[in-house]
């Protein structure tokens, strides 16, 4: 009887890109996936600018120029629970059951989910911003400063989505993987300068404000969109992801190989 062999010559990368082309295909059939990334972050830009922000800074205008982008960054840090969650439904259907038993790196089966959900994210991206204008929102920057705060957020939703992805091989349930963005990604938010200054947070808490990545987002978005010349905080921000890249990456590809052989 003969065997069939499985091979390839396509490198991790180009698999990668193949996962995430099959992975995108299915909005074709669940055009709702775009809403929910959509959602989480309109409703924060929305409710926070007009409910809140008269209250922070006097008027809700100056609180939307002061946080509207990185109230939207903000939304969209929490919509990466997304990845792990569909990370461990396609684990729970038996999806990478299948592609394993083909020729695939199993880097390429993780990391086309992260690709596909970015291409979400910088959809997402578009159409909140383009509310945020629409209400109100000016860039001193110009087109160049806009760009520039988006790959800002971009580059860090990938390497943030990492972090998720480790969550989605190791959780139990999907109400496990909702508790973990509670306990971890909510505090990121409200202790950093994507409200408020620093300098008007407890004293106890602003150590941590002032080293937070997220306070690295929000202050790298302020100096693209101001039209300012980026210093520290970008410097911070490119550490960071740099840092939860290198940690998360390895331990999600650890975490994966545990689970086929567990």
């Amino acid at each position: 009887m003969s065997v069939t062999t499985w091979t390839t010559h396509r490198g991790p990368l180009a698999q990668s890109a193949s996962m995430a082309a099959r992975s995108l295909a299915s909005i074709k059939h669940q055009p709702a996936q775009l809403i929910d990334f959509v959602m989480i972050p309109m409703m924060i830009l929305l409710s926070i600018t007009f409910f809140m922000g008269g209250q922070m800074m006097g008027s809700w205008q100056d609180f939307l120029q002061y946080a509207g982008p990185s109230l939207i960054a903000m939304g969209l840090f929490f919509a990466i629970t997304s990845t792990g969650l569909s990370l461990y439904g396609d684990i729970k259907d038996g999806v990478f059951d299948r592609l394993t038993a083909m020729p695939v790196s199993r880097f390429a089966l993780l990391a086309g989910r992260v690709a596909a959900d970015m291409v979400k994210h910088a959809w997402a991206l578009l159409v909140v911003g383009g509310v945020a204008f629409a209400i109100g929102y000016r860039a001193d920057g110009g087109g160049l400063g806009v760009a520039a705060a988006a790959g800002a957020v971009l580059l860090f939703l990938f390497a943030s989505s990492w972090a998720m992805v480790l969550v989605g091989l190791t959780a139990k349930s999907e109400e496990q993987i909702q508790t973990w963005m509670v306990a971890l990604l909510m505090p990121l938010a409200y202790t950093s300068s994507i409200f408020v200054e620093i300098e008007t947070l407890p004293t106890a808490v602003q150590w941590w404000a002032e080293i937070n990545p997220l306070t690295a987002l929000g202050d790298s978005m302020r100096v693209f969109l101001d039209g300012g010349t980026p210093g520290g905080e970008v410097a911070a921000l490119l550490g960071w992801s740099a840092a939860i890249i290198a940690v998360f990456v390895p331990l999600s590809l650890r975490a994966y190989r545990r689970k086929l052989t567990g």
